[in-house]
């Protein structure tokens, strides 16, 4: 069974649509864990959790040297999660993240990554890989109407950065988000489906 990643802007309804996609799996009886943009590893050292600030790209960049040490951390987490329990969760039912690692080459603003764009995508690749990565996309006039906290600009910039990290991946899926909530969790169970 699968690992899944939910990536999208803003406004794109990441949280209600995993949330519905959670529920139907654990009808039929499959085992579901959820995570956001890292695994807790280190569950007692556990604060910080950028991307869920309510101004993601309010704080300065991290220097060069902070980023890299960050990004060793990331990458450190990703691994010993995977290691101790999210590896076998994902063989034995499915594990959901609300953003993942790859969100970084995408946002790195978000996450205050000022380290060089090659390292993080070498880090990226070098960490446990979804199956499925599924971009909630939609205009960005309808993520406005949903959520302010981005500019417009942001949001045409974030989605064409989404859209051509999607290119480079076999495993990348667009779902267009601006459909009622019921039909979006159900083309995204239809994408989990075709995994088999």
């Amino acid at each position: 069974m699968p690992f899944i990643a939910f990536l999208g802007c803003d406004g794109s309804g990441k949280s209600a649509v995993i949330r519905g996609v959670a529920e139907q799996l654990q009808e039929v009886g499959s085992e579901v864990v959820l995570g956001h943009w890292r695994p807790q590893a280190f569950s007692a050292l556990e604060k910080e959790n950028t991307s869920t600030a309510d101004d993601p790209h309010g704080k300065p960049v991290r220097g060069c040297a902070a980023s890299i040490a960050k990004l060793a951390w990331l990458a450190l987490n990703w691994w010993i999660a995977w290691w101790k329990r999210l590896g076998g969760q994902a063989r034995r039912g499915y594990v959901l993240f609300d953003r993942f690692h790859g969100d970084l080459i995408v946002d790195p603003h978000r996450y205050r990554y000022g380290g060089p764009s090659w390292l993080a995508r070498f880090a990226s690749r070098c960490m446990p890989q979804p199956d499925l990565v599924l971009f909630l996309d939609a205009d960005p006039d309808v993520l406005l109407s949903r959520k302010q906290e981005v500019s417009r600009e942001a949001l045409d910039h974030a989605r064409a950065r989404y859209l051509d990290y999607g290119r480079g991946l076999t495993v990348f899926r667009r779902i267009d988000a601006s459909a009622p909530l019921d039909e979006v969790i159900r083309k995204s169970l239809e994408e989990l489906r075709r995994l088999g």
